[in-house]
């Protein structure tokens, strides 16, 4: 990376205006030179917190907030660095949908590959540009700042990829486009039966009880007044991290639905299913919802809410019934999962036999 004061020769010594400079440029789409000078702000002011803080609010104010606790979660980079080593042989060519902070590209690259990632959000992609340089894999990974669909051979890839690697996952496992992602990827950037890296993933759920003190929230009383046909415009509240086992309890064995195999065509697995939930019996008061992820080795990567072992940086989402359930041991309750899109819906109901 360049001098960043050979263009800003007037800031250097000065760390306040170089905080300022800072968000300036972010706010002008100079993503790169934000970076440089923000890094530069607090190297010359190693000890001001203050300014420190401006920096880096300057800067995460784009970013999504989950990226710290992943890059943070040993059990997550220590499952893809396995499979991406196991898989990847010196000289392919790897694509990687969603470059992050570049981790997974420069373990690609570490193993051998050459690498191209994109990156749709352009002051992460400057962060990882910046990254894949420090570290001496500028000539092995190329950050393409654009979303994938956007991506075109030879513009961004010299060719078709030898394997597709992704971590476009969120709490809901579709809710952040990975469908969408892959089947476009798989029909224009990769060769004929590329693996997938991860090569499947699925829905996992169970219902449970709130055991939490916390009493369910409600406008039907607020200060003496009844708001509830407000509730109709507040938007529900789903998703809890993963230390829910310490509000709720599992009232089943868990269920999987939704299975998609991303090494097989497009949609890679049903739009709709219904699963059977066997109850363990006494109240239940909604369902928890999480995710389980294949690799290619066959190892598997889950963020099991109620599994020991220290929390998944991936939330587990709770989703309460209207009215809770009595229910008697082996009672069945059929979830019904849907996704489209970008939208995972579920919906409940006791089973006729139960």
């Amino acid at each position: 990376m360049t001098d960043i004061f050979a263009r800003y020769p007037e800031f250097r010594g000065k760390p306040r205006e170089m905080a300022m400079l800072c968000a300036l440029l972010r706010d002008r789409g100079h993503h790169a030179d934000a970076l440089a000078i923000g890094e530069a702000a607090i190297a010359a002011a190693p000890g001001d917190f203050a300014l420190r803080t401006k920096v880096r609010t300057a800067l995460s104010s784009r970013v999504a907030g989950f990226h710290g606790p992943m890059l943070l979660d040993p059990v997550r980079n220590g499952a893809y660095a396995r499979a991406i080593e196991a898989i990847v042989r010196p000289g392919m060519l790897v694509l990687e949908i969603g470059a992050g902070s570049g981790l997974l590209a420069l373990i690609a690259a570490r193993a051998g590959a050459q690498v191209v990632t994109c990156e749709q959000n352009p002051l992460i992609a400057a962060a990882a540009q910046n990254i894949v340089e420090r570290n001496g894999y500028a000539d092995r990974v190329t950050i393409v700042a654009k979303r994938s669909d956007a991506m075109t051979i030879p513009g961004d890839l010299p060719r078709p990829a030898d394997l597709v690697v992704h971590e476009i996952f969120g709490t809901q496992l579709f809710d952040e486009g990975v469908t969408g992602a892959l089947a476009d990827a798989r029909q224009r950037l990769l060769k004929p039966g590329a693996p997938s890296l991860p090569r499947g993933a699925a829905v996992r759920c169970a219902l449970a009880a709130n055991a939490a003190s916390t009493p369910p929230e409600t406008l039907a009383d607020v200060h003496g007044f009844d708001l509830s046909p407000f509730e109709l415009l507040v938007r529900p509240v789903r998703s809890m991290w993963s230390n829910v086992r310490r509000g709720l309890e599992p009232c089943s064995a868990p269920g999987s639905a939704l299975a998609m195999d991303y090494d097989s065509p497009p949609p890679f697995g049903a739009a709709s299913e219904t699963i059977m939930l066997e109850s363990d019996g006494g109240r239940i008061d909604g369902i928890v919802q999480w995710i389980a992820i294949r690799f290619p080795d066959g190892a598997a990567l889950e963020n099991d809410p109620f599994a020991d072992g220290p929390d998944s940086h991936w939330a587990a989402t709770y989703q309460a019934f209207p009215e809770p359930m009595e229910t008697q041991p082996g009672d069945r309750i059929a979830v019904t999962l849907r996704h489209r899109d970008l939208i995972l819906t579920l919906d409940a109901v006791r089973a006729a036999n139960a």
